[in-house]
């Protein structure tokens, strides 16, 4: 009996061992995967970053140039700073972690990123905190960008990142980056007091496109109403949305975020062409009102004229309960004739009409889009980066010879002001101001909006 019982817990040992190993094995190569096994942990340069780097926060700065030969248009990046990060792509806000949680960087985040084709800038502001004997402090960085040739090559964080403790007042695309210095390599990925605790998180499913309608516009528009199950309790939305060519996204009258700034030149790829997605958008308890202010371009042709017009989106609720439900982009949508992000929230639902849908999801012109690209809520950026302002230089849709490489700054904020210049516009008698030319003015469809109650 007592060999028996002996046996019995080898055995559970030998279990448990060979359990706790193919755990290591699996999340060993989740990081290979990533890239993140090949990553160093890098900081501004400091005595001892191992053990007493000082509390505070740094920019770190990571430029890449496509190489000869090849285009790039996207990217998945694999982050993780201790203690905290915000993370810009071409001063587009992309992700963050989530600094209300314990040692949050043990947990890396995972990002996908449209790119511009031939160079591309990735800022980090890092946060260092705690009070405690050792405190490190270290970003480690996996960026994996995608070529238009179907290959692709990973960079990783090194000692050719740049970083600096100032701030710049143009931070996250800063013109000037004489102040910044090296970056130091602490140490490598799975060594030092990080060790071998770092993991990926969970694969979250995002809501789909898919079964969404490419609304657009008829004379005038209307929101949709959705009422929530009873007994639900309303907690936050994710939102992947596009709109042909751009928008502005408000949630219960704040500004959540755009997707990143279209310069419209031909032979370039469009913004819409990456479906944006907004996570953890925080709601209240039983209504909650979407509103897109969509814009768009005249065609990209030397004279200008029409274009297709378009919006498309799901928005997933997630209940208080742990339940989930999705509303999608179809006629029960409504919209107003508004200029204004301002003059439409403030109407009435009195003054708003319905959408006319030009097909689900996948039909042409449009087809499935290249991408999600993850989009930072604008009410979760750091202070005195709360965004950055859309570039004053005109911008016609008319064939051009010249690409701009490097396009930034990135996020259109709300009710920019528009520079004087117009172009005349064929449809609707509307006129484009710098290329832009609001759906109120071409077709009576700039804003939608959905209430949840």
């Amino acid at each position: 009996m007592l060999a028996a019982c002996r046996l019995l817990c080898l055995l559970t040992l030998f279990f448990s061992v060979l359990a706790q190993h193919a755990l290591s094995l699996e999340r060993r190569d989740a990081l290979s995967d990533s890239g993140l096994s090949s990553a160093s942990w890098i900081w501004l340069p400091e005595p001892d970053l191992l053990t007493t780097a000082p509390t505070g926060t740094v920019a770190l700065v990571k430029t890449l140039t496509t190489p000869t030969g090849k285009s790039a248009y996207f990217a998945s990046i694999a982050m993780t700073v201790d203690n905290n990060f915000t993370l810009w792509v071409n001063g587009q806000p992309v992700g963050a972690s989530d600094g209300t949680v314990a040692n949050v960087w043990e947990t890396a985040q995972v990002f996908t990123a449209a790119l511009n084709s031939t160079a591309n800038v990735f800022s980090v502001l890092g946060s260092n905190t705690g009070t405690v004997t050792p405190n490190p402090a270290g970003l480690l960085a996996a960026i994996r960008v995608f070529f238009t040739d179907s290959t692709n090559e990973t960079v990783f964080s090194d000692n050719t990142w740049v970083v600096s403790g100032t701030i710049p007042s143009d931070f996250p695309l800063s013109a000037d980056l004489s102040s910044f210095v090296q970056a130091e390599v602490a140490t490598t990925e799975g060594s030092g007091p990080w060790g071998t605790s770092l993991t990926l998180p969970a694969s979250a499913t995002p809501p789909t496109l898919t079964g969404s309608a490419w609304i657009c516009c008829g004379e005038r528009w209307i929101p949709e109403t959705v009422t929530s199950p009873s007994g639900k309790t309303a907690t936050s939305a994710t939102i992947l949305v596009t709109a042909d060519n751009t928008f502005q996204l408000f949630v219960n009258g704040q500004y959540i975020g755009s997707p990143p700034y279209d310069n419209n030149e031909s032979g370039t790829t469009g913004s819409w062409e990456f479906a944006q997605l907004f996570t953890d958008v925080a709601l209240t308890p039983t209504s909650n009102v979407f509103t897109i202010f969509a814009t768009n371009f005249a065609a990209q042709t030397t004279t200008g004229g029409p274009s297709s017009a378009g919006m498309v989106a799901a928005l997933q609720i997630t209940f208080s309960d742990g339940s989930s439900e999705v509303v999608r982009t179809d006629t029960t949508w409504l919209a107003g004739n508004y200029s204004s992000v301002s003059t439409f929230l403030s109407a009435p639902d009195g003054a708003l009409a319905p959408a006319i849908s030009s097909g689900l999801f996948g039909i042409a012109p449009w087809g499935t889009l290249l991408a999600n690209s993850n989009a930072l809520n604008n009410l979760k950026l750091p202070a005195n980066n709360a965004a950055v302002v859309e570039p004053t230089t005109t911008s016609t849709k008319a064939s051009s010879s010249t690409s701009n490489a490097l396009i930034a700054p990135t996020t259109i904020l709300p009710n920019d002001p528009i520079p004087s210049t117009t172009t005349n516009v064929t449809t609707g008698g509307a006129r484009a101001r710098n290329g832009h030319i609001p759906l109120a003015l071409v077709l009576g469809l700039p804003i939608i909006s959905l209430t949840v109650l």
